[in-house]
């Protein structure tokens, strides 16, 4: 990674006043046009010292570079890191993109996700595993895939996780699989009685029977 502020020969707190007078004492030095005169012509030092200057001078593009650039001499891999933040987006917006129903756009950046994972050689975590099954069995266009995705999230979260089993039971009872349903918010309740989402699931697909005396005093 370029060091900007070595290129100008300045200090990392150099402010812009600095910055400025560095580039101009060195663009005159080092310009293409100079440099031929001389036969030392070499673009590419004044193009790095061009871009040294464009991202220091401005706020925004100096914070992130410096950001960067700890990150580099942290021994940080900057280019990893930004693939791992660019697919962090694309799993928040494929969330985004189910609490809208849109369910086949985020499938499609789930896709993107699993393929990486591919890539890297790495497992899908239990959450992706869990929401793009949600995705694929409510799009419905692979049920069967969705709810095997989802009950694998489940069991390898040793049926600890509230909202990946949350996603299994919706697709259960919309599935006609009320009794599996049934059996696993119990699980939930076990651990969290109080649950609202579970509360309110269950209220939602299974609501409670009214009786004789319920419906002559109009009771809820």
């Amino acid at each position: 990674m370029k060091n900007y502020y070595e290129i100008l020969n300045i200090k990392n707190s150099a402010s812009k006043a600095d910055i400025k007078k560095a580039y101009i004492i060195l663009a005159k030095k080092y310009h293409p046009d100079k440099m031929g005169q001389t036969g030392e012509e070499d673009k590419s030092l004044f193009s790095d010292i061009v871009e040294a200057h464009d991202v220091l001078i401005d706020d925004e593009k100096r914070i992130e570079y410096d950001s960067d650039l700890k990150k580099y001499n942290d021994g940080i891999d900057i280019d990893q890191k930004k693939r791992e933040e660019k697919f962090e987006q694309y799993f928040l917006k494929a969330k985004k993109k189910i609490r809208e129903r849109n369910y086949i756009r985020a499938i499609e950046y789930f896709e993107k996700l699993e393929n990486n994972y591919k890539y890297t050689n790495k497992q899908p975590t239990l959450e992706f595993n869990s929401f793009y099954g949600y995705a694929l069995f409510m799009s419905g266009k692979e049920k069967k895939r969705g709810i095997d995705y989802m009950d694998k999230a489940v069991t390898q979260s040793m049926f600890s996780d509230e909202e990946i089993m949350l996603n299994l039971i919706e697709a259960y009872y919309l599935n006609n699989e009320k009794k599996r349903a049934e059996e696993l918010i119990k699980n939930i309740f076990n651990m969290n009685p109080k649950s609202r989402k579970a509360h309110l699931l269950k209220q939602k697909y299974s609501p409670k029977r009214k009786n004789l005396l319920d419906i002559i005093f109009r009771r809820k």
